[in-house]
């Protein structure tokens, strides 16, 4: 869906001005290695299974496949049953039924997405997890408890079947998160959607019951354990001492949430923290959402309003490089890919979808109409964060390794990343000016392709970057996101 705003005229305007140059030089050395680029299925499975074949097809290509988001990570939300859960999309049913007896007939919704991800190969799969089973928590619900002390020999038991299950039928569960935000219980009842508080002195329990339980059947390399997604970076690190030293060696990766929307500063404050507490241990950013602010990044901060334009999708994407250039860190989730947070009527005015508005939210790069039972609207409508996005999910694959980018004129919004073949230079010009990037390679490279993401531009083909002596100008238009592809070696 395309927007034209009054900002669209001013910027074709001064495109025609003399641009600035900006000058930067690639490093020949690696700063990380990237493990995968996804988001989660949380919620948005229990409509969208109602949906038309055709249109879930649709929907799984576009958040699937290279010509969509090429996403290679997906988080798939083990439901814990809904009890006591107001919100039915929010309430997913759990296979459990008692210890060791299972319905894997239960949430069709949920494992159909699951089963969709897997077919398009997607590498990384993550089951996670808001809240134990009822039967296994301190109030029997859903939402609203607590972790049970000596529980975690049960609660691991039932993560190991259900993932073996789903393994055994050829989806690769490849790690489990056991407790999704464990600081919010998500209550009173009745409640919004699952949560399960799990005090940072349950959270050892957790994780090394969990580990023994995979271990002990063979798949501790296999299946990593992530933890602890607590939702903001202000918070977990205060939180690391009561439980991360006794489990340290079990845990794959540090994952975090960023709802706290912290600047640069604090952000690799939290990095550094975790690393230390870890013993280095990467860090991921597993979900965030629902920020209003602009393309610098400036407002940020969780707010309701829905804003599907192109300003709004720059500020997230200044989040995405805010994890990999200033963080460092290697894997990237957004929640939830798919919202019928719209705030208005698609069906009563056609630019809902495109407008921005106070009563929706900003928390998904697809939209649908919430309404859709009872008015028959199956449309999908995709807002310009998808087509940011999909810079990252395209070229920022698992095994691509990040290369920093020095000099006078260096930007935190840039993002050159390599593999055996190619660099792909993403860069993010917030301004209502247009400027040059005039990058220079550790060694012979060749413009092949580009694409532009912009007010007017979706993902759209650009000319290739052009050598200008010994380094390559890229033209970066007001307020876009643009991919420059090179191949390694000569033209």
């Amino acid at each position: 869906m395309l927007l034209v705003s009054s900002s669209l005229a001013l910027a074709t305007l001064l495109g025609s001005l003399p641009t600035h140059v900006q000058s930067a030089t690639v490093s020949s050395t690696v700063a990380q290695t990237f493990l995968g680029v996804g988001g989660s299925g949380a919620w948005w499975p229990h409509d969208l299974f109602n949906f038309p074949d055709s249109v879930r097809q649709n929907l799984s290509s576009l958040l699937f496949s290279q010509s969509g988001l090429g996403l290679s990570s997906y988080r798939y939300n083990l439901g814990g049953g809904g009890v006591q859960v107001s919100n039915p999309v929010r309430a997913p049913q759990t296979p459990y039924v008692s210890a060791g007896v299972y319905n894997f007939s239960a949430d069709p919704q949920g494992t159909f997405f699951l089963q969709q991800a897997s077919n398009f190969g997607v590498p990384g799969i993550t089951m996670f997890i808001n809240s134990a089973p009822a039967p296994l928590t301190s109030n029997k619900a859903s939402c609203a408890g607590q972790f049970v002390n000596g529980s975690g020999p049960a609660f691991a038991q039932y993560m190991v079947d259900v993932a073996s299950h789903w393994r055994s039928v050829g989806i690769n569960i490849s790690y489990i998160s056991p407790m999704n935000e464990p600081d919010n219980s998500f209550g009173p009842i009745p409640c919004g959607q699952e949560g399960m508080l799990v005090q940072p002195n349950q959270r050892a329990e957790v994780v090394s019951s969990l580990w023994n339980e995979l271990n002990s059947r063979g798949l501790a390399t296999a299946i990593g354990i992530l933890a602890d997604e607590t939702s903001s970076t202000s918070v977990a690190p205060t939180e690391y001492g009561a439980w991360l030293p006794e489990v340290v060696n079990m845990v794959a990766h540090i994952v975090h949430h960023a709802y706290d929307f912290p600047s640069d500063a604090n952000y690799l404050a939290f990095v550094n923290a975790a690393h230390a507490a870890s013993g280095g241990k990467s860090t991921w950013m597993s979900e965030i959402c629902c920020s209003l602010g602009t393309p610098s990044g400036t407002g940020r901060g969780y707010t309701q309003g829905f804003d599907p334009t192109i300003n709004n999708a720059l500020m997230w994407a200044g989040l995405v490089f805010q994890s990999f250039v200033i963080g460092g860190e290697a894997h990237y989730d957004f929640w939830t890919l798919v919202s019928n947070g719209l705030g208005c009527d698609p069906t009563r005015s056609a630019t809902c979808p495109t407008t921005a508005n106070s009563q929706g939210w900003n928390d998904g790069m697809i939209y649908y109409d919430p309404n859709y039972a009872t008015n028959g609207n199956h449309a999908l409508y995709v807002v310009k964060h998808f087509w940011a996005y999909k810079h990252f999910g395209n070229f920022v694959k698992p095994g691509t390794q990040r290369h920093p980018v020095s000099g006078s004129d260096a930007s935190e919004f840039t993002l050159v990343v390599s593999n055996s073949t190619t660099y792909s230079v993403i860069a993010m010009n917030p301004n209502s000016t247009a400027s040059t990037l005039s990058l220079t390679f550790p060694e012979t490279v060749c413009g092949t392709t580009a694409f532009r993401t912009s007010a007017t531009e979706d993902f759209s083909t650009i000319a290739a970057a052009k050598a200008s002596g010994s380094s390559w100008s890229l033209p970066l238009n007001a307020v876009s996101l643009s991919s420059y592809i090179f191949k390694r070696g000569a033209c």
